[in-house]
């Protein structure tokens, strides 16, 4: 088995994200369940403050790492590769160690000025070690995706999450804390001992002897060093643009959203609340394609920026086409399961009626979220990362303006955040896909990607409805209904996918054998 093949890469990393968002899943049920949703949404509070900080040293560097290593080692030049290495680490901890610096003196500005809530005061704290933390992880983690060695960097992940929920759930059950501030403190806490046991792996997986003997390459101020570091730059920094519109958003969400339903006349308790149902429970299930996305794009970056390297353009065309393909097989089937039986899923696992009804709303539009996301990948690896950043800030400009003033206005309230969502979604998927088919030829059939996928999950849904009324009439337990007419339906969808050839299992495993 080729383990460098894209096929092969794509489906291990798909396998460990798998795993991991499996765990990360039932953590996040059950620690709302643990410390409620009052908790929850000031975890929820914080949760993007850390993502806008980490986002300046970890969202574009570390793409950039995993790009230039895989031109590098397309051309085999092991001194470029571990060049590439050494500025990206120093980058990157100048940068953390400065905002952790800045996130330790103006504590009290953040929670007050800023989040505007004093009581995230811990929970804030416990981010500052977490900077640090998670910059050298991403970047030790984008060096090996870049050199196609996919194990160390998933391992790393599973022991992260593994340690992350075994801290705060033991804490939880052995200490509970008596208010939600102080659980929320724990929960952000966790996050800290989890990339310090994931960091562990990847520096003990790390070729210590292999580094020294390049490091006598290394000189700073070679013309070489200063070409990678322009690249560095010029690759990190549109990307770090682009994340860090999301994640300002993310944290503009969390503080607008509260405050605007409360314009609306809710209370500030029930502002929270409904926050917190929609970031902390509804959204995590939006995003559960992404198991399958994620690993598409951190597996295509570097396949394509090493063909590229070689001007290979016709690889280039046939991995873009195929990553869009597998993610339209992903994308289409859960957005019908989410916009029909959405409410069963929700009810099954937090047993709230609203998250039900939130997640129905919002499922529309994960198809164009998923296209989003692998778009932004190809783009990433052709070097097109200025133009997904443009067309990121309009999408988020359409996001933005529905939540300032829509929310306000008793006639949408939290639904004006849904059409915002909407909105802005299927823009930037719009923008995305444009701009890639004017720089090369896809190949994805109609009938194939889009219409064998739609049939296929029309017959899944009907069955899984029919199956579930049979079971509830049977049990009259909705999650024992919800979960075997889910486990038909899925394996139907698989059925037909394999019966109608749109999922070719013999040319998957000629792919995989390069």
């Amino acid at each position: 088995m080729k383990k460098s093949s894209f096929l092969f890469g794509t489906i291990l990393l798909t396998l460990v994200n798998v795993v991991v968002r499996s765990l990360g899943f039932i953590y996040k049920i059950w620690l709302s369940r643990l410390i409620g949703a009052g908790a929850i949404g000031l975890y929820q509070m914080v949760f993007p403050f850390l993502m806008v900080v980490i986002t300046i040293p970890t969202a574009g560097i570390p793409i950039a790492v995993s790009k230039l290593v895989a031109k590098e080692k397309s051309i085999n030049n092991k001194e470029g590769i571990y060049k590439v290495l050494t500025l990206s680490l120093f980058i990157g901890g100048l940068l953390a160690l400065i905002l952790s610096t800045f996130v330790s003196l103006k504590l009290d500005f953040i929670v007050t000025r800023i989040l505007k809530n004093p009581n995230l005061y811990y929970p804030v704290l416990w981010t500052i070690p977490a900077i640090s933390l998670i910059t050298f992880s991403s970047i030790l983690r984008g060096f090996f995706y870049g050199l196609k060695d996919m194990a160390p960097a998933a391992t790393a992940q599973i022991l992260e999450q593994l340690s992350r929920i075994v801290f705060v759930l033991s804490y939880l059950y052995y200490k509970a804390p008596s208010d939600p501030i102080s659980a929320a403190a724990i929960a952000i806490m966790g996050i800290a001992i989890g990339e310090f046991t994931g960091l562990l792996y990847l520096v003990f997986k790390f070729n210590f002897k292999k580094f020294k003997t390049k490091s006598r390459y290394l000189k700073a101020y070679s013309n070489s060093s200063i070409e990678i570091l322009n690249q560095l730059l010029y690759v990190a920094v549109p990307i770090t643009m682009s994340r860090l519109i999301s994640v300002i958003m993310q944290t503009l969400n969390s503080i607008l959203i509260p405050q605007r339903l409360q314009v609306a006349g809710l209370s500030p308790a029930t502002a929270i609340e409904i926050f917190g149902k929609i970031s902390g429970m509804a959204m995590p299930l939006l995003f559960l394609p992404f198991t399958v996305t994620t690993a598409l794009v951190v597996n295509i970056i570097p396949n394509i920026a090493e063909q590229m390297a070689v001007k290979n353009i016709k690889d280039v065309e046939y991995k873009s086409s195929l990553a869009i393909r597998i993610t339209l097989l992903i994308a289409i089937p859960t957005t019908i399961v989410y916009g029909i039986f959405g409410n069963h899923v929700a009810e099954l696992i937090y047993d709230h009626q609203d998250v039900g009804k939130y997640l129905s709303i919002i499922s529309y539009g994960t198809i164009f979220l998923c296209m989003q996301h692998t778009l932004s990948g190809i783009l990433h690896g052709m070097g097109k990362q200025v133009i997904t950043t443009v067309n990121y800030l309009l999408g988020m400009s359409i996001q933005l303006y529905c939540t300032y003033f829509l929310i306000p206005n008793p006639k949408y309230g939290i639904y004006g955040f849904f059409i915002g969502f909407l909105l802005s979604t299927f823009t930037i998927f719009s923008l995305n896909l444009i701009t890639l088919m004017r720089n090369v030829k896809l190949d994805v059939p109609f009938i194939q990607s889009i219409l064998k996928p739609l049939i296929s999950s029309t017959f899944m849904i009907l069955t899984m409805i029919y199956s579930y009324r049979l079971f509830y009439a049977m049990s009259g337990s909705n999650g024992l209904s919800t979960l075997i007419s889910s486990f038909i339906g899925g394996t139907l969808y698989i059925l037909l996918l394999i019966v109608t050839k749109t999922f070719d299992i013999k040319h998957i495993l000629e792919e995989i054998k390069g």
